[in-house]
């Protein structure tokens, strides 16, 4: 991770971009419905919860005074923190297999049907950790741009497809019950685990960060309900028999002479990819880093190239194993690990056990 500080709004564009990209890949499953006009609400429920979720990883940068590119002036030798940072990057390991694992079935399934992948995938698992090793700064300053790109093609796409919405597709809401819809809400809330990595870089975050959080969260959540919007419009309970509803609804979209405007949407969603796995990768990297100071970034990135890779071989070659990415108590642990187990495990660490002052490094 490079020294250089961020601008909250380059920062939080490379999220706003990541979590666009879960949105995007959003997989249609018997369990949760996405036809059902509830899901229009989700996204409120999405806003509140990270919210209020955040708020232990703000009260540790708070305790926090000093502020360094580890995201915590403590002294690398004690175990505690090592153990902290393994937990991060083994979090955000596994949030980097899941992520390219449900990318590479939506090319394999909606892109390219029955063709291996893997190549590409493996590809991109290399252009993502070369990326990572740019730095923060370069990661978030392109994001600013794409952001642009991406807001603009995905609201033009949407646009063209306000003729083939059918206001008859939206069901009465609540339909199946208020408890159904606060179960299906909490697990549509998790799917936004990048929450959890932005107490790896707020040291390098220059701005009100408090502040910004809150409006991408809206901003974000305004989004969702947009793409949802006309995906339900479109598709109807039709939506719940394809596995990328979204991409489905996009193949409907045309204007005047474009009529494939999913190859467009299609690549600003690896533009989202892109930059969600690079962020996932430079956090695990940093986090190894910390560990093992003496081991070179570029060493370090290189095996975690090579580990990805080999996995996600392994994992798309079956899909009991691709199944596995997606088991709910898997999700459950990538999002309450990161944002709430670790940032209460440092408070009470920092207040109970010792006093913050003694885990200065005397330099």
């Amino acid at each position: 991770m490079t020294k250089s500080r961020v601008s909250t709004p380059q920062f939080f564009s490379v999220l706003y971009l990541s979590m666009l990209s879960s949105i995007f890949m959003y997989i249609s499953s018997s369990g949760i419905s996405i036809s059902q006009t509830d899901s229009l609400l989700r996204p409120i429920v999405f806003i509140f919860i990270s919210i209020i979720f955040a708020i232990p990883t703000f009260l540790v940068f708070k305790t926090v005074k000093e502020k360094t590119q580890t995201g915590l002036v403590v002294d690398d030798k004690k175990i505690f923190f090592k153990i902290i940072a393994a937990v991060y990057a083994l979090v955000y390991f596994v949030a980097i297999l899941r992520a390219l694992a449900r990318f590479d079935l939506f090319a394999s399934s909606e892109l390219f049907p029955g063709t291996d992948m893997t190549i590409f995938i493996v590809a991109l698992v290399i252009i993502c950790g070369l990326l990572s090793l740019l730095g923060l700064g370069s990661l978030s300053r392109a994001a600013v741009i794409f952001t642009v790109i991406v807001v603009g093609a995905t609201g033009f796409v949407m646009v063209s497809l306000w003729k083939d919405v059918d206001l008859l597709n939206f069901t009465p809401l609540m339909e199946k019950g208020v408890g159904r819809f606060f179960y299906d809400s909490l697990y549509f809330a998790l799917q936004g685990a990048e929450i959890g990595i932005i107490m790896l870089f707020l040291p390098q975050i220059k701005g009100k960060i408090a502040k910004t959080y809150i409006l991408w969260t809206v901003l974000s959540g305004i989004t969702f309900i947009f793409i949802l919007f006309f995906t339900i419009g479109t598709l109807g309970a039709f939506a719940d028999t394809r596995l990328f509803p979204t991409y489905t609804a996009v193949t409907l979209a045309e204007f005047g002479l474009l009529e494939r405007m999913d190859a467009l949407e299609t690549a600003i969603w690896v533009l989202c990819i892109v930059e969600k796995v690079s962020l996932y990768f430079l956090g695990v990297v940093s986090c190894i880093k910390f560990i093992l100071p003496k081991i070179s970034r570029k060493l370090i990135c290189g095996v975690c190239i090579l580990a990805v890779s080999i996995l996600l071989s392994f994992i798309s070659a079956d899909l009991e194993r691709f199944n596995f990415m997606s088991y709910v108590p898997l999700v459950i642990g990538l999002y309450i690990v990161p944002v709430l187990i670790l940032p209460i495990a440092l408070i009470i660490y920092f207040k109970k056990v010792k006093p913050y002052d003694e885990n200065i490094p005397n330099s």
